[in-house]
């Protein structure tokens, strides 16, 4: 398993945001695997951990998907999102997310959330597209690489 960089910024994965997750993602197999844990901060009913709070977790997770798959640096376009059961505040839960495929400019990625016994809280299906005109160093100098083994790093990089 290998720990993948963070954008320095980010709400969901960067050490830094006092007011964040500080999800680690890492990469196995093609597959980016995460641990969740979202206290009550979070919460949209008592103790349920509000349902953008995990869409926004599963997206972060389908990025990091796409971008290990293809080396494409992916914009959210569409989400289709269903939840089974509540994702409950301050209880582990495993996150995993895939690339799917690519069909003319349209990228697709998976990406779901299960409790500790393994059953799905919630999945979604995401439909990505390439991000134009963007600054690649500027892209790679605002991520955070202290985590990560180097050979992670060397593909971060190879984009430029």
């Amino acid at each position: 398993m290998d720990i993948l960089p963070v954008y320095k910024k980010s709400f969901f994965c960067s050490p830094l945001r006092e007011d964040g997750l500080k999800l680690t993602m890492v990469y196995e197999n093609g597959y980016i695997l995460c641990d969740v844990i979202v206290d009550n901060r979070y919460e949209g009913y008592e103790d349920i951990v509000h349902g953008g709070m995990v869409m926004g977790i599963l997206d972060t997770m389908m990025w990091y998907a796409i971008f290990m798959a293809t080396k494409k640096i992916a914009m959210t376009r569409h989400i289709d999102m269903d939840f089974f059961k509540p994702v409950m505040c301050n209880k582990l839960y495993k996150a995993k997310s895939n690339f799917l495929r690519i069909v003319e400019r349209d990228i697709y990625a998976y990406a779901s959330i299960e409790d500790e016994n393994g059953e799905l809280c919630a999945q979604v299906t995401g439909l990505f597209r390439e991000a134009k005109d963007l600054p690649l160093q500027e892209f790679i100098d605002r991520l955070d690489f202290s985590l990560t083994p180097p050979e992670i790093k060397e593909y971060f990089m190879s984009i430029l």
